[in-house]
């Protein structure tokens, strides 16, 4: 593993980090939280020591597996969490029931859709400092943690950005830096056009944001705009949302991706190659050097593997990074 500069921290992360949105929560399957915890353990053990959760991940389950899993050997990995959201009471009331439900949901194989709105209903947001400072406290508790390393702030617009009362918000973070409950804080971004909001602020570490073959706009002036200003890089969906898997046919590409001339036309190029779509996918991103760590989700210890194997595998030449970009920017 080869591990980065973030930002000012003074922090040295691992090139790949460990997206945890998928581990835990109501429907997660392959071994639930025994095979969560392996997968985390194992990932550590790779050298992989950046990773990123939410407290709106698996109602809280994600930060509760992670908390788990590195429990000894903390100062060993860094953790950066986020928060902002919070769910309607009906969604929280699922943490508690979750143990009864889960295998009621295993055992007769429902899905998603098929579940009542109450465990699955959509969250609001709330950025303001009172509500910023009980998601910290209450992801310490899920964390097993006295610190959290990175904090974000998850996904606010930029109309929320704009508003005076935004600053009271940053304030209260930098008084719970000062605590020495969170390290650092920074922005996790929708869009790479949203960066210019949260550049205003001057004491965010960091800022994360969409960045691959198919989000290629921070490569617009975004990432080196960001360079400049010192901040850590966190660059998420090198693999589009999944769009870019070999094993997704084409009729399901058509009807879930509105990019989904793009990615045809890279998987022509994949083809040519003769390598792997997500090989070739993740090698692209990392050739962006102004990146501190490229998040990859993942759930299985299966799936790490197959990430590790395309992060081992030769990096592009000139010419296979050229011919990607082309085309890649072709169809913006």
């Amino acid at each position: 593993m080869r591990y980065r500069e973030f930002g000012r921290t003074g922090w040295h992360v691992s090139e790949i980090g460990f997206g945890a949105a998928r581990i835990g929560g109501l429907l997660a399957q392959d071994g639930g939280r025994a095979e969560a915890i392996r997968t985390l353990e194992t990932a550590r053990d790779a050298g992989i020591n950046f990773f990123d959760t939410a407290d709106i991940y698996g109602q809280g389950e994600s930060e509760i597996l992670i908390g788990k899993a590195f429990r000894k050997g903390r100062d060993k990995v860094f953790i950066a969490s986020k928060g902002g959201y919070c769910l309607p009471t009906r969604g929280r009331l699922v943490q508690f029931v979750k143990p009864l439900v889960k295998p009621l949901v295993r055992t007769l194989g429902l899905r998603r859709q098929s579940l009542p709105s109450g465990l699955t209903a959509a969250p609001t947001q709330d950025f303001s400092p009172v509500h910023i400072r009980k998601a910290v406290e209450h992801s310490l508790r899920r964390l097993r943690s006295d610190y959290i390393d990175l904090y974000q702030l998850h996904s606010p617009p930029p109309a929320e950005m704009r508003l005076a009362r935004f600053s009271d918000t940053v304030g209260e973070l930098e008084r719970m830096k000062r605590e020495g409950k969170i390290r650092e804080f920074g922005l996790a971004l929708d869009s790479a056009e949203h960066v210019r909001y949260g550049l205003a602020f001057t004491s965010f570490a960091s800022m994360q944001l969409p960045f691959g073959l198919l989000d290629l706009e921070a490569l617009d002036g975004v990432l080196q705009s960001l360079t400049m200003h010192q901040m850590g890089i966190i660059a998420r969906g090198c693999f589009g949302g999944g769009a870019l898997k070999d094993t997704l046919p084409e009729s399901d590409l058509r009807q879930s991706e509105p990019k989904w001339e793009r990615v045809l036309a890279l998987k022509r190029i994949f083809a040519r190659h003769n390598r792997p779509a997500l090989e070739m996918a993740l090698q692209f991103a990392l050739r962006a050097r102004d990146v501190s760590v490229n998040i990859i989700g993942m759930r299985t210890t299966g799936q790490l593997e197959s990430n590790l194997q395309y992060y081992a595998s030769a990096p592009l030449s000139e010419d296979e990074y050229r011919e990607l970009l082309t085309h890649a920017a072709q169809s913006r």
